[in-house]
């Protein structure tokens, strides 16, 4: 494993060494060698022998090293080891729901409203989506990033809960949510999916949602689109009613035309709802295509050496203590 230092700088010390052996090293006659416990307190100068040069040397030879380790120990040296781990990645994931004011009509099942409906489904998602980083989107003729991206999916429960019709000008602008949703993710380094929920179709004045869907497909994001409609229930119902109920259906047909062909562009599904079990579904459906994906990612481990340097530092002196303390002496 190779070897790296926090300071590096510090190892520039290390130059200084020579420099002390040379203001520390004793001129000639300027060391007294003796040997306790020699009859006569024998000693010898620096010039005796072999073995009165080794011991004067030792002693120095030890403390020089010690000087080294401790100054590679204030550089700070570490090994650093990559090793693979994997893990669980979510996604970056907005869910843009419709709060445009057709939104109130109570054709769902249990004859509650479309929102309440939406809002209780998408609520459910989620608090599923643990892993991602979730946003959320509200919009009808415009668009309002009412929670941006977090990986906290209680702040994105709140918000859907919050949501309420006539927060932005009425419409249905898809072009204007996918936008929003667009800006929203556009800095997410996962993998980017935007789920779409509407009760109508496009009404907006500005960019085309054909348009706007290849520069989500550009930016290499996924659009799930949901349409949610009640049954409309044509027999037997008065001319007036029976009108209303088709044109209704045309427009129903137009708003599946738009998503369908929002979703093949950017590589994502097209769904219809008409009830809460339905929408639930639908949901789980979505959840299953974007769940969390296993990654292979590199990690650094780094392991530091510093105490290391220090006990041989530590050690080295103790050694010259018992050198200079043993049986053969050095003065000074």
């Amino acid at each position: 494993m190779p070897v790296e230092f926090i300071l590096p700088g510090l190892l520039y010390l290390l130059i200084l060494l020579p420099l002390w052996w040379l203001a520390v090293w004793p001129w000639e006659g300027g060391s007294l060698l003796f040997v306790r416990g020699g009859s006569g307190g024998e000693s010898h100068g620096q010039g005796w022998g072999g073995a009165a040069a080794f011991v004067w040397t030792l002693p120095r030879l030890l403390r020089s090293a010690a000087m080294a380790c401790l100054i590679v120990a204030l550089a700070h040296p570490r090994t650093a080891e990559v090793i693979q781990e994997t893990t669980v990645v979510g996604k970056g994931t907005v869910i843009a729901v419709d709060i445009s004011t057709s939104m109130l009509a109570d054709d769902m099942d249990g004859n509650r409203t479309r929102l309440e409906v939406a809002r209780e489904a998408a609520m459910r998602f989620a608090r599923a989506r643990e892993l991602d980083e979730l946003a959320l989107v509200a919009f009808a003729g415009e668009a309002l990033v009412r929670v941006p991206p977090t990986p906290d999916p209680r702040l994105v429960v709140s918000g859907i809960e919050s949501l309420e019709v006539q927060l932005v000008l009425d419409g249905t602008d898809i072009s204007k949510a996918m936008l929003s949703s667009i800006a929203g993710l556009a800095d997410s380094d996962r993998e980017r999916v935007i789920v779409l929920l509407t009760d109508g179709a496009h009404n907006g004045q500005g960019v085309d949602p054909l348009v706007t869907a290849r520069a989500a497909a550009a930016f290499g994001m996924r659009v799930h689109s949901i349409s949610l409609m009640g049954q409309p229930d044509l027999q037997g119902s008065p001319p007036v009613v029976r009108a209303a109920l088709e044109r209704q259906a045309r427009m129903e047909s137009e708003m599946e035309t738009v998503l369908t062909g929002i979703s093949r562009i950017t590589g994502g599904e097209y769904f219809r709802a008409s009830s809460t079990a339905s929408l639930d579904s639908i949901y789980g459906m979505i959840a299953a295509i974007e769940a969390p994906t296993e990654e292979v990612v590199d990690v650094t481990v780094y392991r530091s050496l510093r105490v290391w340097f220090l006990l041989v530092a530590i050690s080295l002196i103790g050694l010259e203590a018992l050198v200079r303390g043993s049986r053969w002496g050095l003065l000074p």
